[in-house]
């Protein structure tokens, strides 16, 4: 996820060029740039260099900060919908992982495409009772495996 600039680096009682602003928040110009040319940074161009208000730059940070969407235990956010969605048919496939934490992959009930969510193991059984899950629950550790070594060469004898 992309680091999301600090509004409160910013002065709202004073007006800041592209290049300002952009040292300011610690991101590039061609950033700026960019939230100018989407027409939701104002700025006032009759001078050179194009000056943006404080007070306006600030705003527009703290709404975009506002995108954030809290999920429920049983919701992913969808990349290609943009927005919070459940599970399709109420299923969701645990893929295990180290730690305390695990991946859970889940298809949009609207678009089907793939979304992945981490959740820690604590939260698996309540996970369980809203989706019906399906797949590990934890990676078999790499010394408990069935096979017998190809390697034979490689052990040493005492």
């Amino acid at each position: 996820m992309a680091r999301r600039p600090n509004w409160r680096a910013i002065r709202i009682h004073r007006s800041y060029s592209v290049d300002e602003a952009a040292r300011a928040l610690g991101v590039a110009k061609v950033t700026v740039r960019r939230w100018i040319a989407s027409g939701d940074l104002p700025v006032i161009d009759n001078c050179k260099p194009m000056l943006i208000l404080g007070d306006e730059l600030s705003a527009f940070l703290r709404k975009r900060r506002s995108r954030k969407h809290k999920l429920h235990l049983d919701q992913c956010y969808c990349m290609k919908c943009r927005a919070p969605k459940r599970a399709a048919l109420s299923e969701a496939e645990l893929i295990g992982a180290s730690g305390k934490t695990a991946m859970v992959r889940m298809l949009c009930e609207t678009c089907t495409t793939v979304m992945h969510k981490r959740v820690s193991w604590q939260q698996v059984s309540r996970l369980s009772a809203l989706v019906s899950l399906s797949g590990t629950h934890r990676f078999k550790h790499l010394g408990e495996t069935n096979q017998p070594c190809v390697n034979d060469h490689c052990k040493t004898k005492v």
